[in-house]
């Protein structure tokens, strides 16, 4: 079984627990009914902002829908998550792997490693999304654009921004980047009110009937 069957799987036995029709999750999301018809029947590849607006509609975090199973390690569900056994997400851009090294029932925040060939990238199109996106170069350079500002990261490198600013990533080195990358589920106590962007985000082709 592929990976857009498994998120299709999840995608509709979340749907169905939540007792959701697929016109409920479509006003909600925001992603046509057509949209979601063909995930479920594993048809087209998500794009990252999809699953992100899914996954907020739903009420659950991106992950959810994306990573991979695992049965041999029931760690996962509670406290430790030890070396090597992180779990395998499923990315639908070519060339990236994400492993989340977090339990995956500690849901507020999630730590992944993030692994990317030459020219890999997030998407065509920027995203946003609720909480706070914190990362460190390992190795490798990274551009990095967030509210119409590029920022060119090498290994070493820190980065931190309000995730509901537009946003992508690409590696546009020659070289292999690994990025240790921290999403939290909602904004830090403290911070003060998110300004309006100065940039808008680029049309994502997901927002229409398109996946």
């Amino acid at each position: 079984m592929n990976s857009n069957h498994l998120i299709g799987q999840r995608l509709r036995q979340i749907r169905k627990n939540l007792a959701l029709s697929l016109s409920g999750l479509s006003e909600r999301s925001g992603v046509s009914v057509g949209t979601l018809s063909q995930l479920e029947r594993g048809l087209g590849r998500p794009s990252l902002r999809t699953i992100e607006r899914i996954s907020q509609a739903l009420g659950v975090p991106p992950f959810w829908l994306l990573e991979m199973p695992d049965q041999h390690n029931p760690e996962h569900d509670q406290m430790i998550v030890r070396s090597g056994q992180g779990v395998q997400l499923t990315v639908t851009e070519p060339g990236m792997t994400k492993t989340l090294v977090t339990p995956r029932s500690f849901d507020a925040m999630q730590l992944m490693t993030v692994v990317m060939e030459p020219g890999s990238k997030s998407g065509a199109g920027f995203y946003r999304h609720e909480g706070i996106d914190v990362g460190y170069i390992l190795s490798g350079s990274l551009n990095l654009e967030v509210d119409g500002r590029t920022h060119v990261l090498s290994a070493g490198d820190c980065f931190a921004f309000d995730s509901q600013l537009p946003h992508r990533f690409e590696n546009r080195g020659g070289s292999r980047a690994e990025v240790l990358w921290i999403n939290t589920k909602s904004r830090l106590n403290g911070l003060p009110p998110l300004e309006p962007a100065t940039a808008e985000p680029r049309p994502d082709p997901a927002a229409s009937d398109g996946i």
